[in-house]
């Protein structure tokens, strides 16, 4: 759900950049309009490339039903699961220091 409604609001703001083109306003305002909505685009981007992965993965948890008593893809998949919740906290890391 937050994926497709960042994806919304991408697709709004890419809108929004085809019809201030259209527009009769002074060059400053288009300006930073433009550059608002490159920055929410940029957002959206690294949060659907962040978030997806992890999504995935636990979706793939979900499904694949491993067995814990056989060590070696259970390890597999709880080093995977790490490495991508990594990914995935790092998504907010990225809004803190924007």
């Amino acid at each position: 759900l937050p994926i497709f409604i960042a994806s919304l609001f991408s697709i709004l703001a890419y809108r929004n950049v085809r019809r201030i083109v259209r527009r009769q306003i002074p060059i400053v305002r288009r300006r930073l309009d433009r550059q608002l909505t490159a920055m929410v685009l940029i957002r959206v981007i690294t949060f659907v490339i962040l978030t997806s992965p992890y999504a995935i993965q636990r979706m793939y948890t979900y499904i694949a039903k491993i067995d814990p008593s056989n060590l070696f893809p259970y390890a597999i998949n709880i080093l995977v699961g790490g490495i991508i919740s990594s990914f995935f906290n790092l998504n907010y890391a990225v809004t803190f220091f924007k």
